[in-house]
């Protein structure tokens, strides 16, 4: 099995995208504001990141890993506003 590679997935119904950082179970997540929510894993590692109405644009101040998240997110080719 090969080791695990980032991604981003995108969900056009809910204009949300899903940075998937690891392939740890989710233990708890914390929320930002209303339009980004950080996951962890029980030890406390960044699992991934949901961006809710991203059609406005991506928000990426305070965000753990930004450049990755940058360039996963740029990746979907889907024209996305990055801030911060």
């Amino acid at each position: 099995m090969g080791e695990f590679q980032p991604y981003a997935v995108y969900d056009q119904d809910s204009d949300a995208i899903y940075v998937m950082l690891s392939d740890a179970d989710v233990e708890r997540s914390t929320s930002i504001d209303d339009f980004r929510i950080i996951d962890y894993s029980a030890s406390g590692k960044v699992v991934g990141v949901e961006f809710l109405g991203v059609g406005g644009g991506v928000d990426l101040s305070d965000i753990p890993y930004r450049n990755t998240v940058e360039r996963l997110i740029n990746e979907l080719n889907l024209g996305i506003k990055i801030f911060a």
